[in-house]
């Protein structure tokens, strides 16, 4: 949720190299420069001290300690993204040992690892290939859409739920554990992985 006092300047003053510098920066920049310092594990006074030292041009120090906040952040997202890249939802299925899938809100299958293929294909004679998944009905106990919506609001626990799975006339059931695909929000996605048989 948006913050409107984030966007508001508030002023600090920082004793910096035997300085007292006073800066006016807007809420969310004073975060931000907090957050910068605890992980670079430095003070405040001394990140300021650094910039102060390589400032150059004629913009003033607050307009530098601004640009060199959102530059920071900017890799660390450019590097959260390349890693977001590399290990992403289907490299985390497809390496797991047990039955996995990804669904979709709109309940489809997305992509399967091979266990779970050949867990299918151990319980359902004459499904000999992925085309087969195609003609599988699963089902789940609890609402997909109600499973995401804990999930985002609680990211940091799976979700437990039932399912069925129909190939013909024949049925099997199980449970699954979930969480949410983090890499997919068009539509909202989960990973699924078998956890026991009913």
């Amino acid at each position: 949720m948006f913050d409107p006092d984030s966007l508001k300047p508030h002023f600090r003053a920082i004793n910096s190299a035997g300085k007292r510098r006073g800066f006016r920066l807007e809420g969310v920049f004073w975060k931000a420069l907090d957050e910068v310092t605890q992980s670079g594990g430095v003070s405040v006074a001394e990140y300021v001290s650094r910039l102060n030292e390589v400032k150059t041009g004629e913009s003033g120090l607050s307009s530098y300690l601004r640009a060199s906040l959102m530059q920071n952040i900017l890799t660390q997202y450019e590097t959260l993204r390349a890693k977001m890249e590399r290990f992403n939802s289907r490299t985390i299925v497809a390496a797991c040992p047990v039955p996995g899938f990804i669904i979709s809100v709109d309940k489809k299958i997305l992509f399967q690892n091979s266990s779970f293929l050949m867990y299918l294909q151990t319980r359902f004679t004459g499904m000999d290939s992925v085309e087969a998944l195609s003609n599988i009905k699963l089902t789940l106990e609890a609402p997909l859409i109600g499973l995401i919506e804990e999930m985002n609001r609680d990211s940091k626990r799976p979700k437990y739920t039932g399912f069925t799975v129909g190939y013909g006339e024949r049925r099997i059931r199980g449970r699954l554990s979930m969480v949410l695909a983090p890499d997919m929000d068009e539509p909202p996605a989960a990973i699924a992985f078998v956890s026991g048989h009913s």
